[in-house]
């Protein structure tokens, strides 16, 4: 925050309806402040003025009507170490979240910086859009809930200049569905190169409903609707996971960069989509 010389003005809203309105009347150097990480990390020295959320009471992980709802200011940590995780997808997600980074970050990301951020390589953007989850703002006057998917198919930078994260909310899906999710990084707390996550419904093991994204591609976290039409209607075996390890090797949309190249992004993208279905096979 030191290096955010230009900052003059701090508010500190009691409601999100007021922090939506001085969103709205503060402009274009204006951010919105969860955890701060993310300014503290990239400082903005052209950010004038800063709404702080701390006092909207944001940070909460609750059940209601068949879903998770987990405020915006909620940290990993906090969702991870919930006890609304622990058989949530037979704790799947909670070791998934308990691998990410390392624990100062996970004590400083929250989930609405995530969404609002959508990192190319975020594993928490991953992981919301696999599972299918729904966001919800509010723009001062009403809330707005909207399917990660079609929130960022839309101009959605637009969306949160005018409007602030309110809540992500989770499906309680039933036992026939599974989750795996992997992340390939150089060491335990570096951000990944890739990730890879499923969720399927499987019946008397034959594949029926399925959500397939792959992350860090290097652009941004992704359906990989291919996979998911190869999959749907297969039966679950250790044959089907070696074909769609191959399958995925060889269809999924990468780039090399920098850090990897485009094949070795694929090959580990194989790699995952074959474990991962083994490891379906195990629970």
């Amino acid at each position: 925050m030191l290096k955010l010389k230009e900052v003059g003005q701090c508010f500190y809203p009691n409601t999100i309806e007021e922090a939506a309105k001085l969103l709205k009347e503060s402009g274009e150097d204006t951010r919105i402040v969860g955890g701060g990480l993310h300014l503290t990390a990239f400082p903005n020295p052209a950010i004038k003025t800063l709404i702080f959320l701390n006092n909207l009471k944001l940070n909460y992980i609750k059940e209601i009507d068949g879903k998770i709802s987990i405020g915006a200011t909620t940290t990993i940590s906090e969702l991870a170490n919930s006890a609304e995780m622990n058989g949530y997808l037979k704790g799947n997600v909670k070791k998934l979240l308990q691998s990410i980074a390392s624990e100062l970050l996970r004590n400083q990301i929250t989930m609405g910086g995530s969404v609002a951020q959508r990192e190319p390589y975020s594993d928490i953007v991953t992981m919301l859009l696999t599972l299918r989850a729904d966001i919800v703002i509010h723009d001062g006057e009403k809330e707005i809930k909207t399917p990660i998917s079609d929130f960022y198919k839309s101009n959605f930078r637009a969306t949160l200049k005018k409007s602030v994260i309110k809540e992500v909310l989770l499906e309680k899906f039933d036992s026939t569905y599974k989750f795996g999710m992997k992340r390939f990084t150089r060491n335990a707390t570096d951000i990944p190169l890739l990730n890879f996550g499923i969720l399927a419904q499987v019946n008397e093991d034959t594949i029926k409903n399925v959500s397939i994204v792959v992350g860090a591609r290097p652009g941004p976290a992704e359906r990989f609707a291919q996979a998911e039409e190869f999959l749907k209607n297969k039966t679950l075996s250790k044959e089907l996971a070696e074909e769609f390890g191959k399958f995925v090797e060889e269809n999924v949309d990468v780039a090399g960069d920098i850090r990897v190249g485009k094949e070795y992004r694929a090959h580990i993208a194989g790699i995952f989509a074959k474990r991962i279905l083994n490891e379906f096979m195990e629970e």
